[in-house]
């Protein structure tokens, strides 16, 4: 609880507790010592990676609701998806889906079929930042706001997710950007990743606006790749290249994210 209580001095408001580990008595002492020693305005978060019995959840989810999570994340495990929608319609407090969602086909059972009340929107999980904002309009489109997941991960791809969720307005409910700042021994950004007073700042700077250290790459790299460029090839009066196609999508994805580059996301805490 001294790290929860030294990142909350530093503004952090949103604390998301993994439960299902250690069993249901000791997840409950957890929440209750949470909730005892820190403010009102800490928001509590519960993440159980699928860790929960399906025949069992329900009822041990409603001694859960006391300490008034914000939200409930995967209960059970993702393919179980009935038992997930017996959750949320059992429970007061939102069900966020995060392994039963990785595609917009899941996306779209889940929606239609009111699953879940909430879903968590990852670039690794979901194939990019293009496929991540697919689901997010598939799950705006009926009403289910998202959450800005991670798959642990170091600051450049923090910063990818960070410029999705700046672009994303459905992607309401903050993020976890927090192992390159928090966790991570040696990042891989050549800066710290930038957040302030609790809210990640998305870069005005250009691509995604990170400055990679290359020697930290090389320590930690562990196979290198020499990637020849492709020559130019004729088709006709028009010259295609894999760089020119690439600068293309580049300057066109760039000026999506300089429209929102005054937005800030909230990061969170995690326990």
């Amino acid at each position: 609880m001294e790290m929860v209580k030294r990142l909350y001095g530093e503004g952090l408001r949103l604390f998301k507790m993994k439960t299902g580990f250690a069993g249901h008595a000791a997840d409950l002492k957890r929440m209750e010592r949470f909730r005892k020693e820190l403010p009102a305005d800490a928001e509590l978060r519960i993440d159980y990676n699928q860790g929960m019995v399906t025949h069992d959840a329900i009822r041990q989810l409603r001694d859960v609701e006391a300490f008034k999570p914000t939200f409930i994340e995967q209960p059970v495990p993702g393919h179980h998806r009935a038992a997930l929608a017996e959750i949320t319609r059992a429970l007061d407090t939102p069900v966020l889906a995060d392994e039963s969602v990785f595609t917009p086909t899941d996306a779209l059972l889940v929606a239609a079929n009111r699953m879940a009340d909430l879903v968590s929107i990852k670039i690794m999980k979901h194939g990019g930042m293009l496929a991540g904002r697919k689901v997010a309009a598939i799950c705006e489109a009926a009403g289910i706001a998202c959450y800005g997941g991670d798959m642990f991960e170091t600051g450049i791809a923090h910063l990818a997710g960070t410029h999705m969720i700046a672009a994303t307005p459905n992607i309401s409910l903050g993020c976890e950007f927090y192992q390159a700042k928090y966790f991570l021994e040696r990042d891989l950004l050549a800066e710290p990743f930038p957040i302030e007073n609790g809210r990640v700042i998305v870069p005005q700077t250009p691509g995604l606006g990170v400055k990679v250290d290359e020697d930290r790459v090389r320590h930690y790299a562990v196979e290198t790749l020499e990637v020849a460029q492709t020559p130019r090839t004729c088709f006709g009066s028009h010259l295609a290249s894999r760089e020119a196609r690439h600068l293309d999508f580049c300057s066109r994805g760039n000026g999506a994210c300089r429209q929102q580059d005054e937005q800030s996301i909230q990061a969170r805490g995690h326990i």
